[in-house]
C-alpha cells in the first residue's frame, strides 16, 4: 500500500502495467480500490496505470480544512511530478472528471488524452438529480456503513445490475470498507462539488478529449456528458448503452475499449 508525498500531503497510489501513463481519477467519497479488474486488466494491458485516492480518502492524507476541486486537481498534477511523469493520459469519473477538467485547464502541459467518464461542466447549466437521488449518496444516521452503500447503489447502477451483479457489488463494498471514508470527507466533497464551475473555461482545453456516459445515468444525467463535449473543442462523445453513472462497473471491457481505442490515437510525448 504504497503513499508518495505530492506536495504538502501523503497520496495513496498504485502504479501497474507498462506503457504510456495513464491516471485514473475517482469520484465522491471514493477511494482507488474499487474500479474492478475487468475493467482495470485489459488498460493494464496497454499502458502504466496509475490510480490514487483523493485526499479524504483511502490511506492518503485528510487534512483539516475545506477542500475544493482545484485543490484535489492540484494534487493529480504534484502526484505525476513526485513520480517523474511529465505528461499523462488522464481517465476521470464523476467528480474525478470534474477534478480531471481542472488538472486539464491548469495543468496542460500534465496532460495528453483526456478521458471523462458521467461528469458534469458545473454551474447552473448542469442537468442536476433530483435531491431524492442525492440523498442516497449521503450518509444518514442510524444506518450501517454497509447499509449506507446498498442505498446508494440505484443511484449509480441500473436496476437490473443489481439484481444480476449483486456478488460483484458486495464485493467492491467491502473493498471500500477496507478504509472507510470519513463523514467529514462527505460533506468536504460534497461543498467542493457544489462549488465548481467549469462551464465558460471548457473551450480552453487543448488536450484530445473523449466523453464518455452511460445512456441511463440517473445521477449525472446524459445530458451533461453532451454538454461537457460540446463545449470542449474537437472532443469526441460516447454514449454507452444500458448502462447508468457506474458505466465502467456495468459494461467493463466495453468502457475499457474505447479508452483504449481512443488514447491509441492521441500523439504521445516526445
Amino acid at each position: 500500500m504504497p503513499t508518495i508525498k505530492a506536495g504538502n500531503i501523503n497520496l495513496e497510489y498504485y502504479a501497474e502495467g507498462e506503457g504510456q501513463p495513464l491516471v485514473l481519477i475517482r469520484g465522491f467519497s471514493s477511494d482507488c480500490s474499487n474500479w474492478g479488474d475487468a475493467f482495470l486488466d485489459p488498460l493494464r494491458a496497454q499502458f502504466k496505470v496509475i490510480r490514487f485516492s483523493n485526499r479524504g480518502t483511502g490511506l492518503s492524507d485528510k487534512p483539516d480544512g475545506p477542500t475544493s476541486v482545484r485543490q484535489m486537481a492540484d494534487d493529480a498534477a504534484n502526484l505525476l511530478t513526485a513520480l517523474g511523469i511529465a505528461q499523462a493520459h488522464v481517465f476521470g469519473v464523476s467528480m474525478g472528471g470534474m477534478i480531471s477538467q481542472e488538472l486539464a485547464l491548469n495543468h496542460p502541459d500534465k496532460v495528453s488524452g483526456l478521458v471523462l467518464g458521467c461528469t458534469i461542466p458545473g454551474g447552473p447549466q448542469t442537468v442536476g438529480a433530483g435531491p431524492e437521488i442525492v440523498g442516497t449518496l449521503m450518509p444518514q444516521p442510524g444506518l450501517s456503513r454497509e447499509d449506507l452503500i446498498r442505498k446508494a447503489w440505484p443511484a449509480l447502477v441500473v436496476p437490473a445490475f443489481i439484481e444480476s451483479h449483486r456478488d460483484f457489488l458486495e464485493a467492491m463494498m467491502r473493498l471500500a470498507l477496507e478504509h472507510p471514508t470519513p463523514i467529514e470527507t462527505f460533506a468536504k466533497q460534497s461543498a467542493a462539488v457544489r462549488e465548481f464551475d467549469a462551464f465558460d473555461r471548457l473551450p480552453q482545453i487543448t488536450a484530445s478529449t473523449l466523453v464518455i456516459h452511460g445512456d441511463s445515468d440517473v445521477l449525472l444525467r446524459h445530458e451533461n456528458g453532451a454538454l461537457v463535449a460540446g463545449l470542449i473543442p474537437n472532443s469526441k462523445f460516447k454514449t454507452i448503452e444500458g448502462v447508468g453513472h457506474m458505466f465502467f462497473w456495468e459494461k467493463p471491457a466495453e468502457s475499457a475499449a474505447a479508452i483504449i481505442e481512443f488514447l491509441a490515437r492521441v500523439p504521445q510525448a516526445a
